[in-house]
This record gives C-alpha cells, structure tokens and sequence, in this order.
C-alpha cells in the first residue's frame, strides 16, 4: 500500500491511515473522505432509489442526508464547518459526474470489499468519485 492510501476496518467504516511520512493536508481529507460518503444504503428507513428519495422538509433525499452526515463524521479532524463544506462539495461534484447506477456500483464495491478498499483502487475503478474528493481539497 502506497503512503496515501486508506483501507477501511469492514464493519466500521473508519479510515486506517497507513503511512510511512506524514501526509499532506489534501491526501488527509481524500483518505477520510473515501470513508465517509459510502454509507448510502444504511439507514433504518429503507434503502434509497435515487439520491432525492424519502426527502426531507428541506427537499434533501435520504442519500444526500446519509452521505453529508457519514462525510461530516469521518472528517472530525476538521471544524464542522470546514468538513461541511468539503462534503457538500464532494456531494454536488459527485451528483454532477456520475449517474445513481454509478453511486451505487461505488457503494457496493465499498459494502463487498470495504476492508480492501485503496485510494489508488478507488482511483482506477471509479476515477469520477476520487476526482470529485481531490476537486473539493482545494
């Protein structure tokens, strides 16, 4: 595993930071973030089809609230405000590049394979999710 890599304990969801030097502050959130935002398919009150699904008062689906508040958490590090506007950016750059086929093939792989789960893997397979995270590390 490079220096910048993540893996995630299955189960938990929480980023394990390998490292070898410390990293930079962007390779940092891209690590966390990979955590946060695969949580989709996790909440008590069904699984959602799309992201506006189950929306709230403020017309946020089910999706977006579950990826926003994973995001939120696994970013902890940083002041809420600042981990907020990460992933409410992650979040619309996402919405942006890919189709809801394409979360959920994400969310998927992430659920089946979580414990093995690289940065450089995400890379490879779902170019469009790491480039959203590095987009909004700026």
């Amino acid at each position: 595993m490079r220096p910048t890599e993540a893996r995630v304990v299955a189960g938990s969801l929480l980023p394990v930071i390998r490292r070898t030097r410390t990293l930079s502050t962007p390779s940092r959130l891209s690590a966390l973030a990979v955590a946060g935002m695969l949580l989709v398919g996790c909440a008590s009150s069904g699984t959602p089809v799309s992201w506006g699904d189950q929306a709230d008062e403020n017309g946020r689906g089910l999706a977006e609230r579950n990826f926003l508040n994973a995001c939120i958490e696994s970013n902890g590090a940083l002041s809420e405000s600042r981990a907020t506007t990460m992933c409410e950016c992650v979040l619309a750059e996402v919405q942006g590049s890919a189709t809801w086929d394409d979360y959920k093939r994400l969310n998927d792989h992430f659920k089946d394979k979580g414990d093995e789960v690289t940065e450089s893997g995400l890379a490879d397979m779902f170019p469009w999710f790491t480039d959203a995270v590095a987009a909004c590390n700026t």
